[in-house]
């Protein structure tokens, strides 16, 4: 665990006089309300027995999904918040660990779920979470998309800026399939050009083959003279 990490998201608190998560406005019912719908299918049609969603936050909305028999590992760096979700949450078929994404091993799963998370990371770490995830061994990747076409570099870690991992540097592969949090997408460049394009965004699910294939990629980007 990458404790200078930890102890920045360990002091963050993205609730406000509007929102009562912790996790911030994303983690809102409303905000969810598109994957909380799709979610339950989406585990069904790729057989999903193990499903690993970290970060987990603080569960506001997680606890509004039917997850039907699949066994749930939620894990988060941030101790306190972690520690306040197992003791309210945590049961025969879900369990909660205290996880760093981008340097832990990650529990052995059929899907995992990243929300929410790197658009907070520097882009190395960001890397670092992508080789962690396909050394996991885990098929699948679900993660948070923005619809920019301009990836933006943070000053540090905890601040913000969208993120996608179809655009330079990462040049990931088009998802498999996508889950639109923002309502309907429109990719016309002259409306992904305006700050409303750049906030539309989804949920995005990757083969692990296609991590690994961005992985070698830019490996060997980064060998070449």
């Amino acid at each position: 665990m990458r404790d200078a990490l930890r102890s920045e998201f360990e002091a963050k608190d993205w609730s406000g006089r509007k929102v009562r998560s912790r996790s911030g406005a994303g983690s809102t019912l409303e905000a969810t309300a598109a994957l909380r719908a799709a979610l339950p299918g989406l585990l069904a049609r790729h057989n999903v027995r193990r499903f690993l969603d970290a970060p987990c936050g603080d569960w506001f909305w997680m606890q509004h999904v039917d997850l039907g028999d699949v066994h749930y590992t939620g894990g988060d760096i941030a101790r306190d918040v972690l520690d306040t979700v197992r003791a309210e949450h945590a049961g025969p078929s879900r369990d909660f660990v205290h996880l760093d994404i981008t340097a832990d091993p990650l529990t052995q799963a059929d899907m995992m779920m990243c929300r929410d998370c790197l658009f907070h990371l520097k882009w190395w770490l960001r890397w670092k979470f992508f080789e962690n995830f396909a050394a996991s061994g885990i098929p699948w990747l679900l993660t948070s998309m923005h619809h920019t076409p301009v990836n933006r570099r943070l000053g540090k870690n905890g601040d913000f800026a969208p993120f996608n991992p179809c655009a330079a540097p990462f040049n990931f592969p088009e998802p498999v399939g996508t889950i639109p949090e923002t309502g309907e997408i429109d990719l016309d460049p002259a409306v992904l050009a305006t700050a409303r394009g750049r906030r539309q965004r989804s949920m995005g699910l990757w083969s692990r083959a296609q991590v690994v294939e961005t992985l070698e990629r830019h490996a060997a980007e980064e060998k070449a003279p």
